[in-house]
């Protein structure tokens, strides 16, 4: 339980500390004195969220330390800190926590009752989880074994719907995936041949265009009926017969030896420029150009920008049909796990609505009991077990608190319970708890507002009793409750800052009176004895 409170820079508290030695203690003070800045204290160190607006205006940050002390005699020592800028952190025995590891932890330790709790109790989940509560370790433990079968049902479902909806895309995919594979195996890829073979194109491209051209200067050298060579010998001929006396001679010496020579040029050019048949290229253009237009096509298919991406398609291609021929086989097997699981969470849920009715029975009766003894003799609290639609991971039920009169309907506690209703609701509800279900620390801020007279004397009397089993810290405005404790605190306010202070003895009387009357006259002192010594 709390041991210590450290408080600075928290509303209009600059700097407080609080030691807690009570089992009930009060915290009272004037309307507007600070009471708030240490619920606000309390709240902050349990987790819950906070403002920069909750920092002293004359501070620059707001820090919270509490000391605890553990069942096992131990201690622990859980500290929180809050700048204006917004960045915050949080310690436990030193060691830097996260906000939510600060707020997991305080939740067994501390609970805080205001009068905002009673927007709480009527929050349905709420609802079930104090009716839960009064079904003890057997409904304990079936609610934790549905909210561990309900998350392993859900995943196996989506396991499966993501495995059909993968078997969809992979089928899919797949068409003409077998004869594409096939294409891409024929073309026989390795890295660096679409360059390859692409440079290969184009040689046989150039190849052939001078092919074509060698083929068109042999085909003039030998033209048939208009032969070079022959046209040329025909023409010496004729230019022998004419040449002039003395020199038919020389001109037919130097006519054959140049024809001699044209002939030798002309057949080493037939041999040389016929090497490569304009065939054989273009059957080795085709083939090229067949397999260029082929990897260009498949990558056009397959989407695929390069041969090595084509070589991950085989694969890719193979892995989806090993994958599609073993899928079936998996789906029958999560299938058959998601409908035990789906038969182990509904017979989950079946036993926890019936211990869930038994509960309900059990919380009716003891709050009830307790509210009796809060003088609400002809009311009749009551819990409403209603059956869901599906099952979900807390149940397949909700709980509604129902409140009516003995000659009336049951409505909504919402609807019909006044603000002091709802105040003795809750400590009648927090008074029908097993001890070993309390947090350790009760925290109560004007839970007994609306209350006067005889049922406030009541309230205290039923707070008094939780602080026998848990640290109960209560601040309010009603003398005859605050004269029960036996830990005092009063808080009082000069100018902007806000002081704590534990009282005592004659300090003790005058805050009494105070309270009773608004100033300490001799009567009030009096009543305020009277109430603190019956």
């Amino acid at each position: 339980m709390i041991e210590r409170l450290e408080v600075r820079g928290m509303g209009g508290i600059t700097q407080a500390a609080l030691d807690f030695s009570g089992s009930f203690t009060v915290i009272t003070g004037e309307s507007g004195a600070g009471k708030s800045s240490l619920v606000r204290a309390f709240e902050f160190i349990s987790g819950k969220r906070a403002a920069a607006s909750f920092i002293h205006a004359g501070c620059d940050e707001t820090d919270v330390t509490a000391l605890w002390s553990l069942p096992d005699g131990g201690e622990t020592v859980t500290r929180r800190l809050l700048s204006r800028s917004g960045k915050g952190r949080c310690w436990i025995d030193g060691e830097l926590v996260s906000a939510g590891t600060l707020a997991s932890c305080s939740a067994s330790m501390i609970e805080i009752q205001s009068q905002f709790a009673q927007l709480n109790l009527l929050d349905p989940s709420r609802q079930l989880e104090l009716v839960d509560l009064c079904g003890g370790d057997e409904l304990a433990s079936c609610r934790k074994t549905l909210a561990e079968l309900f998350p392993r049902m859900l995943a196996a479902e989506r396991e499966i719907m993501e495995m059909k909806k993968r078997r969809t895309e992979v089928e899919t995919r797949l068409e003409g995936a077998p004869d594409r594979v096939r294409r891409i195996k024929s073309l026989g890829l390795y890295p660096g041949c679409e360059e390859e073979w692409r440079a290969e194109l184009v040689s046989l491209e150039r190849s052939l265009a001078e092919a074509g051209r060698y083929e068109h200067i042999v085909g003039r050298m030998r033209g048939g009926e208009d032969d070079l060579l022959d046209t040329l010998a025909s023409l010496l001929r004729d230019l022998y017969s004419a040449a002039p006396p003395g020199l038919a001679d020389r001109w037919n010496e130097l006519g054959e030896g140049g024809l001699s020579r044209l002939q030798e040029l002309f057949s080493s050019a037939e041999r040389e420029l016929g090497m490569m048949p304009r065939e054989e290229l273009e059957s080795m253009h085709d083939k090229a150009e067949a397999r260029f237009g082929l990897l260009r096509k498949l990558k056009r298919e397959t989407g695929l920008d390069s041969a090595e991406s084509l070589t991950g398609y085989i694969k890719s291609a193979e892995d989806d049909s090993r994958w599609l021929g073993e899928v079936s086989s998996a789906l029958e097997e999560k299938s058959a796990l998601a409908s035990r699981l789906k038969g182990e969470a509904a017979l989950a849920a079946k036993n926890l609505r019936a211990l869930r009715e038994k509960s309900a029975e059990v919380f009716e009766s003891r709050v009830n009991d307790q509210l009796r003894d809060l003088a609400m003799d002809d009311i009749i609290f009551s819990v409403s077990v209603n059956k869901l639609d599906k099952v979900r991971s807390t149940g397949a039920e909700s709980a509604a608190f129902m409140l009516s009169q003995k000659s009336l309907p049951p409505f909504p506690v919402g609807k019909v319970a006044s603000g002091g209703e709802l105040s003795r609701i809750l400590i009648a509800i927090q008074a029908s708890m097993e001890p070993d279900r309390l947090p350790r620390v009760l925290v109560f801020d004007e839970v007994e507002a609306g209350l006067g007279g005889r049922t406030a004397v009541l309230a205290g009397e039923k707070l008094r009793d939780l602080s026998k089993n848990s640290r109960t810290i209560l601040i309010t405005h009603e003398a005859a409750i605050a004269a029960m404790a036996d830990q005092h605190f009063a808080v009082t306010r000069s100018g902007d800052e806000t002081e704590v202070n534990e009282i005592s003895g004659d300090k003790r009387v005058r805050e009494i009176a105070r309270m009773l009357a608004g100033f300490d006259t001799r009567e009030a002192i009096e009543h305020a004895r009277a109430l603190l010594e019956g």
